[in-house]
């Protein structure tokens, strides 16, 4: 939310398969008490946010990006679609099938 509101977007959509995430949302006792000054901050930028949940099956590129998002450390910005989406990403943008198991 921070990177959002640096970035002047002012409406976002979050999407999440994690219904505790979006709890968060409605609930701020929800988040942790060493983030909640952050939470504070970031809830008070004045965006519009719409929250919906989606099976990680829902949407392939989140569930591979939150996989490759476990084994890094810190904050990183992708300014290019990542190497390990491009045939998700390619299969979701043309609303083609895409079964987890083959």
């Amino acid at each position: 939310m921070e990177y959002v509101a640096r970035n002047g977007w002012r409406n976002v959509w979050l999407e999440s398969d994690s219904s505790g995430t979006l709890l968060v949302f409605k609930n701020a006792t929800l988040v942790p008490m060493h983030l909640r000054n952050r939470w504070h901050n970031c809830i008070h930028l004045g965006m519009q946010i719409i929250l919906s949940h989606i099976f990680r099956e829902g949407n392939f590129c989140a569930d591979k990006l939150a996989n490759v998002g476990h084994s890094i450390q810190g904050s990183v910005l992708f300014e290019e679609l990542h190497v390990d989406l491009r045939v998700d990403f390619f299969r979701d943008r043309f609303g083609l099938s895409n079964f987890r198991f083959p």
